[in-house]
This record gives structure tokens, C-alpha cells and sequence, in this order.
């Protein structure tokens, strides 16, 4: 009788309030600075995309992808904050006011979430295939129409126009659930999945087979495979490069020939490296450290969605069905925090990797604080 009527309050229970996690001070303080993080990821990341929209050099690659890359890195940092930091303080601190704002804004933040981890890694792939190109001696006709200044933007919006149309379901597929009998305020609201979801083959294949594969399992192994392409082209290319110095050393030195001049005017010393100047190398560099990190979060992206789309009893608290695990928490916060550093540190990336760029961004400093004291050295006249 007694495990009659616990029984009964456990389901009670289940249909009286909604989902849970916990926000211990360790978690709570870890959020903040995380999304501390992402806001200077969202500004570092603008900063970005104006320094590409105002490039102008004549020996600088083309930077639409770069571009367009920055701009869902910007949104991805952005979003973090308003799905996790404000969850954050939402229950920790226990703002009733914004745990309602949060809950007006959360399914269309969280559908164009779902858009944006969907085109970053596809953006990647361009990106990084129209860098392959720019090292590939004998370049296919498709390509080249593909990474024509029309074929730029032909490709990126075809690409943008499939990953919001394959991911707008998802706004019909996520509803906030009321609970108007639960007497915990904090737990009166849940986002989760429509009803019609569960009973749903087609959208279940669909988010978890389809979606799934598309977004994880296929980038992670195309741009594997380009990166691992790009490494022996180049490595290729340098060694190519260093037997064609040495040879010319020896047979500059018998003719008691200055090595300077046996460069051409550029300063290359390879025909294979004359029409890749240096900004090039610099971008080819910098997707491939940019890649390189993406498959970092990915890879544990991948854990995660298998664990989860399995049910994994690590996932689920023993005590309540409702909760979190600790494991679960943990996890997802991790990868959460991964997936937004690795937007976030972009603009370090390319100012570690790319010269071109780490100049561009000093001057704007330098612009800035110029403009500062010129700002404080004006009178101020009543």
C-alpha cells in the first residue's frame, strides 16, 4: 500500500511540474564567466566582420565565407548568453521577471540556435574547399564556377537557404509547457518537445537520423578529409620549394651568382608558391586552425547526441526522472562552453595566424584610441 501511494505522488509529481536542472554556485559562477566569454566572443567576432566588409587589398583572398562565418559566430556567442547565462540567473537568483521574458523569446532563440550550429560547420566546408582550390594546380570546371565571384554568393545562399529550411520544423517541434498547478514558480514553465513530436516516425527519423547525420557526421568527416588534402598539398609544395632553393644555392654558388637575384620580383622562390602570396598561405593557415578547433567540439558534440538520442541512463537523475544527472549537466555544459569558445576565439585565431588581419585589427585600435584623445582634448564650451 505504501509503495501504492508513493507511486502515485511520483507521477503526480511528473505531471504537476516541469523539467529541472540544478544551479549549484560552482555551475552558476562557471555560466557567468562563460558568458562573459561569449560577449567578447559577439564583439570579437563583429569586429571581424567589418574589418572583411571594409578590406580592400589587391593581394587578399576573397572573404565572403570568413564573413558570413564571423557573423553566425557573433549570433552563436550572442545566443549562448541568452540561452544559458540568463537560464543561469534566472535560477540561481531567482528573477521572476526575467525567468517570463526567458520564456517568451526561448523557442525562436533557440530555433535560430539550431540554425546557426547548422550552417557554421557547412560555411567551414566552403570555406575550406575554396582554400583547397587555391593550392590545386590542375583546378576542376565546376570549381572554378563554384569560387567565381557569382559562384561566391550563388553557393553561400543556396547553402544559408537549406540549413534554415531543414531546421525550421524545429519551431513547430518545441513548445513552452505550462504547469499552473506546480508550487515551485521556477519549474511553472518548460521548454520541450510538442506533443505530437513523440508520435511523430517521419519527424523523429527525420530530426535524429536526417538532421543528425547532416550536421555532425558528414562535416566532421568531409572536413577531416579536406584538412588532411591541404596538409599534404602544402607539405608537398614546401619540400618542393626547399630542394628547388637548395639546388639553386648550390648552382648559384658554383656561378658565384648573389642569391637575391636569383629570386623573382615577389620575393617567391618556387613557380608552385608565385601565384600563393603570402596572405593566401596566411588564410589557408588560419581555416585550417579554425577547422581544427570545430572538430574538437564537434567530436564531443557527437558523444553527446549519441548519449542522448540512445536515453542513456547517465543522462537522467535516479532519484527524479525530471532532473539532470550531475554527469548530464556537466557534459553538456562542457560541450555548450567548447562549441561557443571555439566561436568565440576567432578573431584570435585569425590575429595568431593571419598578419593581414592582426594589422587591420591594431589599426582600428589604434584608430580608437586616437579618437579618444582627440575626444578628451576638445573644450568643452557652456
Amino acid at each position: 500500500m505504501d509503495v501504492m501511494e508513493v507511486n502515485e505522488n511520483e507521477v503526480s509529481k511528473t505531471e504537476i511540474c516541469g523539467d529541472f536542472e540544478r544551479y549549484t554556485l560552482a555551475r552558476f559562477i562557471f555560466l557567468m564567466f562563460a558568458s562573459s566569454i561569449a560577449l567578447l566572443g559577439t564583439f570579437g567576432n563583429l569586429l571581424l566582420v567589418y574589418i572583411f566588409l571594409n578590406r580592400k587589398y589587391p593581394n587578399t583572398p576573397p572573404t565572403l565565407y570568413p564573413t558570413v562565418l564571423a557573423i553566425l559566430d557573433s549570433l552563436l556567442c550572442a545566443l549562448y548568453i541568452m540561452l544559458f547565462g540568463i537560464d543561469a540567473a534566472i535560477v540561481y537568483l531567482h528573477v521572476e521577471s526575467l525567468f517570463v521574458l526567458y520564456h517568451i523569446y526561448i523557442v525562436p532563440a533557440f530555433v535560430l540556435s539550431r540554425i546557426t550550429q547548422f550552417a557554421i560547420p557547412y560555411m567551414l566546408i566552403f570555406g575550406t574547399l575554396e582554400r583547397l582550390v587555391w593550392i590545386l594546380e590542375d583546378k576542376n570546371a565546376i570549381l572554378k564556377r563554384m569560387y567565381s565571384v557569382r559562384g561566391h554568393h550563388i553557393t553561400m545562399c543556396i547553402t544559408l537557404f537549406c540549413c534554415i529550411t531543414l531546421r525550421l520544423p524545429t519551431a513547430f517541434a518545441t513548445v513552452v509547457h505550462e504547469f499552473p498547478n506546480c508550487t515551485d514558480f521556477f519549474r511553472s514553465k518548460s521548454t520541450g518537445a510538442a506533443h505530437w513530436v513523440f508520435e511523430s516516425d517521419i519527424y523523429y527519423f527525420f530530426d535524429f537520423h536526417l538532421l543528425s547525420i547532416a550536421q555532425t557526421f558528414i562535416p566532421f568527416f568531409v572536413l577531416v578529409a579536406f584538412n588532411l588534402i591541404i596538409v599534404r598539398k602544402l607539405t608537398k609544395k614546401r619540400k618542393r620549394t626547399d630542394n628547388r632553393t637548395s639546388n639553386e644555392e648550390e648552382h648559384n654558388g658554383a656561378l658565384n651568382v648573389p642569391t637575391h637575384l636569383s629570386q623573382n620580383s615577389s620575393g617567391d622562390v618556387s613557380p608552385s608558391f608565385r601565384l600563393m602570396t603570402n596572405p593566401v598561405r596566411d588564410a589557408i593557415y588560419a581555416m585550417m586552425i579554425i577547422v581544427t578547433t570545430y572538430l574538437i567540439s564537434n567530436s564531443l558534440h557527437l558523444i553527446l547526441t549519441i548519449l542522448e538520442r540512445s536515453k542513456s541512463s547517465l543522462l537522467r537523475d535516479p532519484m527524479d526522472a525530471n532532473m539532470a544527472s550531475t554527469f548530464h549537466t556537466i557534459f553538456s555544459d562542457t560541450v555548450s562552453f567548447v562549441y561557443m569558445f571555439t566561436s568565440a576565439i576567432r578573431v584570435i585565431i585569425y590575429c595568431i595566424c593571419d598578419p593581414t588581419t592582426r594589422n587591420d585589427v591594431k589599426r582600428m585600435i589604434t584608430r580608437r584610441q586616437q579618437e579618444n584623445k582627440k575626444s578628451l582634448l576638445v573644450p568643452a564650451y557652456v
